[in-house]
């Protein structure tokens, strides 16, 4: 076997084994959108942001989503609280991180703004069934 050969070989070797390596993390970074628990542990540290990590669970049944809405250019981070429409945990939360919450909002529910970061934080609460859906819509034209 010839020496080019060989090195072409080893080369060869190394770039599978890194992107295999990789894949699962690349998988992430090229992701439209995602649905995990928080037992997904690759998922929940590389798209849940800190503000979620660090709230008061409401509930025990959640599960969080994340989606490009249009590219790279806005990003939606949401967490789904099922069989709870409470939600004076989570608004002591924001209040103390922060968040006050706006005068009005382009959606039925209440959006909160904080001076630290653009981030427009929604608290949906549902009814039928019940459930809290707590959004952060984070884009540079906010």
């Amino acid at each position: 076997m010839s020496k080019a050969v060989r090195v072409f070989m080893v080369i060869s070797l190394i770039t599978f084994g890194v992107m295999y390596f990789y894949w699962p993390y690349l998988k992430m970074v090229f992701a439209t959108s995602a649905y995990y628990t928080e037992k997904d542990k690759a998922e929940y540290v590389f798209y849940t942001p800190d503000l979620f990590k660090k709230m008061p669970r409401i509930a025990y049944n959640y599960t969080y989503e994340y989606g490009s809405v249009s590219g790279p250019e806005a990003t939606v981070f949401t967490v789904r609280y099922h069989g709870v429409v409470d939600t004076t945990k989570i608004e002591e939360y924001l209040t103390s991180s922060g968040y006050r919450r706006e005068p009005t909002c382009d959606v039925q529910a209440d959006c909160w703004r904080s001076q630290k970061t653009s981030d427009i934080v929604t608290v949906i609460r549902y009814h039928d069934p019940d459930s809290v859906v707590l959004q952060i819509y984070r884009s540079p034209y906010n």
